[in-house]
């Protein structure tokens, strides 16, 4: 018997199927070589990853389940295919089951668990980056408020696990010869439309918005940083970015599954023009919010005025926006509000503010001690701000009291009524301290006895 009768002869029969020596060896030197690989990973480069990202004990368990789960899948397609094991569940006819095949199983159950994988790898380290980076720029901005960006609801499993099931989902429909037309009225040749396009159009979504989440919340976070761009001008930026990513999209989505825009349109037009002599006051919001985000009259994080309501702008959508006031309270604010009517922005032009705070004095007091008091006090208050330095107003001689105005800057806006609290309370112990009176309103009647 020479090499080649002896390398390729019949080792087994499973069935109908002849297992040779060639293919077992190749087999068992594959699965040893995949042992080998699950070793490493698992004792060494996994090990040196979690260190690395500091991950938590519990994901690095699941990290650890699923890299051996989706290694025996590898190793059950290896041994199906390598050994030509690969049995239907229908040997005749032509149903489903006939062309169900144990290989397509074991794909179908490595691409899950290579999805469950990259769903936890990615979210896990893109999440744990982008806290890292909110916290590292709420610790350089010296603030305890927390800005809303465009990824701050976004979390990246909710992308990443769609995309990976989606690519499952069109893989097996593919191998099963599922990809049945689905007739839609707006496709422009033969009035159908394939499930595995409708699939590829969801997906072009999905990874758009994976795209645009990594793009404003990682790519362009040290662009931000290098040119000290304010909070406010990252939102707008990453806002109109998204939009003008999104509608060249969702275009050429449609254009790929076939839909004729032509027709849509021309068919929606009429119902639009009934629909926006209804709803004329959402399209002013929405032209409004495009303004805002270009304009920049008023930015994510300013402290506004709206007539006797005092906040700061958390968010600035397409309709509305979301402004917290002193309270912790959220008001949903149209945008039109912010573009038409008279609005205070306390920080659009700098980032601190002037305040007053008065005082009366009885009358003889000395009013360069009462200075030299209210100065004192200003300067030591760590809240207020050394430059411009604070200053003193004889403001009136007053009916019962010298008026007095203590003018300072403050970098804190929201809080600005707990430092004016403060400020007073230090002005009354110090005027006890040196004996300064505050007076209270005083009136000398006379009263004249009526002639007889």
């Amino acid at each position: 018997m020479d090499f080649m009768t002896f390398w390729t002869q019949t080792v087994f029969e499973v069935a109908d199927h002849q297992v040779t020596l060639d293919r077992l060896v190749w087999v068992s030197l594959g699965l040893v070589a995949i042992y080998v690989l699950g070793v490493m990973l698992r004792r060494r480069w996994l090990v040196r990853f979690f260190r690395f990202e500091e991950t938590p004990p519990g994901e690095q368990q699941t990290i650890r389940r699923l890299v051996l789960a989706c290694l025996v899948a590898v190793a059950a397609l290896m041994v199906l295919l390598g050994l030509d094991l690969d049995f239907t569940f229908q040997k005749t006819g032509d149903s489903f089951w006939t062309r169900m095949h144990l290989s397509l199983i074991a794909k179908a159950l490595l691409i899950y668990f290579i999805a469950r994988l990259v769903d936890e790898l990615l979210s896990g380290l893109l999440t744990r980056r982008y806290q890292q980076r909110r916290e590292q720029q709420i610790k350089e901005s010296g603030t305890i408020y927390n800005i809303e960006t465009t990824g701050s609801r976004i979390k990246v499993g909710y992308i990443v696990q769609p995309i990976v099931y989606l690519m499952a989902a069109m893989f097996i429909i593919q191998e099963l010869s599922l990809d049945t037309k689905v007739p839609l009225p707006w496709v422009k040749s033969g009035n159908a439309i394939y499930i595995n396009t409708i699939l590829s159009a969801a997906l072009i979504l999905l990874f758009t918005r994976l795209f645009l989440w990594v793009l404003t919340e990682i790519v362009l976070y040290p662009y931000y940083k290098q040119k000290e761009i304010n909070v406010g001008s990252q939102f707008a930026i990453n806002r109109l970015l998204t939009y003008f990513v999104l509608v060249i999209a969702v275009v050429a989505t449609l254009q790929y599954v076939g839909i004729n825009l032509t027709v849509l349109l021309g068919g929606t037009a009429a119902l639009l023009v009934g629909v926006g002599l209804g709803l004329q006051q959402t399209f002013n919001d929405l032209i409004c919010g495009i303004i805002l985000l270009f304009e920049r009259t008023v930015e994510v994080g300013d402290v506004v005025d709206l007539q006797g309501l005092i906040g700061r702008v958390k968010r600035i959508g397409l309709r509305t926006s979301l402004v917290e006031t002193r309270d912790n309270f959220s008001v949903i604010v149209p945008n039109s509000k912010l573009v038409a009517d008279n609005v205070i922005n306390w920080s659009h032009s700098d980032a601190k503010a002037r305040f007053k705070v008065s005082v009366g004095v009885a009358h003889g007091s000395d009013t360069q001690l009462v200075k030299q008091i209210l100065l004192e006090v200003a300067t030591q208050h760590p809240r207020v701000a050394r430059r411009p330095e604070p200053l003193v107003r004889f403001a009136n001689f007053g009916d019962s009291a010298l008026d007095f105005e203590l003018i300072f800057w403050s970098r804190e806006l929201m809080p600005i009524e707990n430092i004016k609290s403060d400020l007073r309370f230090a002005i009354d112990q110090r005027f006890r301290e040196a004996k300064v009176a505050i007076p209270f309103p005083q009136r000398d009647v006379w009263i004249r006895k009526a002639e007889e």
